[in-house]
Order: C-alpha cells, then structure tokens, then sequence
C-alpha cells in the first residue's frame, strides 16, 4: 500500500464518530409517555413530525458537559434528530419537550414558541 493511503482507514474511521455526542451516551427507549408529550408540544407549536425519526440517548447523572458550548446540560438536541437527556432528568417533562421541540423545529435557538409552550429553561435564555 503506498505511504500516503496508510491513513485512509483509520481517518475513515474516526469521521464516522460522533464527535459531539456527550461521554457516557448509552442509546436509550423513552418511556411510551415521551409519545403524549410529543403530540401535545406538536399540537402547541403546531409543527407535526415522526416521534421515532428521534434517536435517543441517555447521559449518566443529572446533568453532563456540554458538548457544543462550556457548561452543564440536563438535555441537549444535535441536528438532525438526536436528543441526549441526563439520566436523573428522564422524568422531566418540561425539559424533554423542550427537546422536542428543537427537533420539530429543526433549529437549536430559542424562537418564542418555548414561552408560548412553556418549555423556554431559565438556562436557554
């Protein structure tokens, strides 16, 4: 193999890795609730989409570094369709449709459809 194609398989390698995604991410099944939550924050922003286009993983604690940007995150959305949510904020409703709503949104800033679903987070803004 010629000295310059030596690399071509590790640097494949390491561009199929999700550079973004928080340490710790284990893929993860959202309890069937995640499903009613969905429809109501689609209901509310008037946006509809396929709950199971949303690949979901689950971050251990309640909260992790955040992957983009310095500070903590509790949930965190990364285009096109992948949600993190710390372990110890499963639960949380607001928080998960908050998430939601970035990916039926498509977009990561803070339009005011969060105040208006009540899913705007003190740290969003």
């Amino acid at each position: 193999m010629p000295s310059g194609l030596r690399w071509v398989p590790l640097l494949l390698l390491v561009g199929c890795l999700d550079t973004f995604a928080p340490a710790g991410a284990v893929e993860w099944s959202p309890p069937s609730v995640y499903r009613t939550w969905w429809a109501e924050i689609e209901n509310c922003a008037g946006i509809w989409a396929d709950f199971d286009r949303v690949e979901w993983y689950e971050v251990g604690g309640s909260s992790y570094p955040c992957p983009a940007y310095e500070g903590r995150c509790e949930g965190w959305w990364q285009p096109p369709h992948t949600i993190y949510m710390a372990q110890d904020q499963t639960g949380n409703r607001q928080l998960a449709e908050h998430e939601m709503l970035h990916d039926l949104l498509q977009r990561g800033d803070h339009p005011p459809v969060f105040v208006a679903c009540g899913v705007a987070t003190q740290s969003a803004w």
